[in-house]
Formats: structure tokens, C-alpha cells, sequence
């Protein structure tokens, strides 16, 4: 497994590239193309109010589109956010990047 250490490596230096996000949760799936301008961590958050809003989490900047469905819709305020409460697997495969959290799984890679 590789540390988160190793994901910031692998976007910082695919910043102002297009990527392709594939999430995951429940059996649903959904595709975000990202042209990524940035990445932040969020802290713990202690006055959370619902289970969506993690402790800590990545938070990809950029614009973007997100398909559900077969529906396009802009991502909202240029951020996509991954949780990262519950992170069991984290890792690069031929210049992608796969990660497991208790919820979801996700997959990124250049366009």
C-alpha cells in the first residue's frame, strides 16, 4: 500500500492535465473529467452534520464535468472531493491511481 504521500506526488505532478475519476459507491458509478489545476487536503472537521462531509478529505480543484447515467452536469464549484475516512488501499498502477476508502472505490487516470 502506499501512502497519500505518493498520491499528492502522482497529482501534483499531473497538475494542468485532464483526468478521468471513476467512483464507485453502492453499485452506482460515476465518471468525472477534470482538468486539474490544484489539490488541498481538508482537516478534521468536528461540526459535521452529515455523513457525506468527511473528516479528512482530498480536494481536486479544476474544472470539470460529472457523468451519472449518461447525463453531463458541471462539476459543482470546481472541486471534486474524496473522502479519505476509511482509507484501506492506495495505489499506483501504469500511470493511474486506485483507492479504496470504506465507501467507495475510485480510479484516476490521464485522459
Amino acid at each position: 500500500m502506499l501512502s497519500l504521500q505518493s498520491l499528492s506526488e502522482w497529482l501534483n505532478s499531473n497538475t494542468h492535465k485532464d483526468i478521468i475519476i471513476k467512483k464507485q459507491e453502492e453499485g452506482d458509478l460515476d465518471e468525472v473529467h477534470l482538468r486539474l489545476s490544484g489539490i488541498d487536503y481538508r482537516g478534521v472537521q468536528m461540526d459535521a452534520i452529515d455523513e457525506y462531509t468527511s473528516d479528512h478529505a482530498l480536494l481536486l480543484h479544476g474544472n470539470g464535468i460529472v457523468i451519472n447515467d449518461g447525463n453531463e452536469l458541471a462539476l459543482p464549484l470546481h472541486i471534486f472531493e474524496i473522502p479519505l475516512h476509511g482509507l484501506s488501499r492506495a495505489e499506483v498502477n501504469e500511470g493511474s491511481f486506485f483507492l479504496e476508502t470504506e465507501r467507495a472505490t475510485y480510479l484516476l487516470h490521464l485522459q
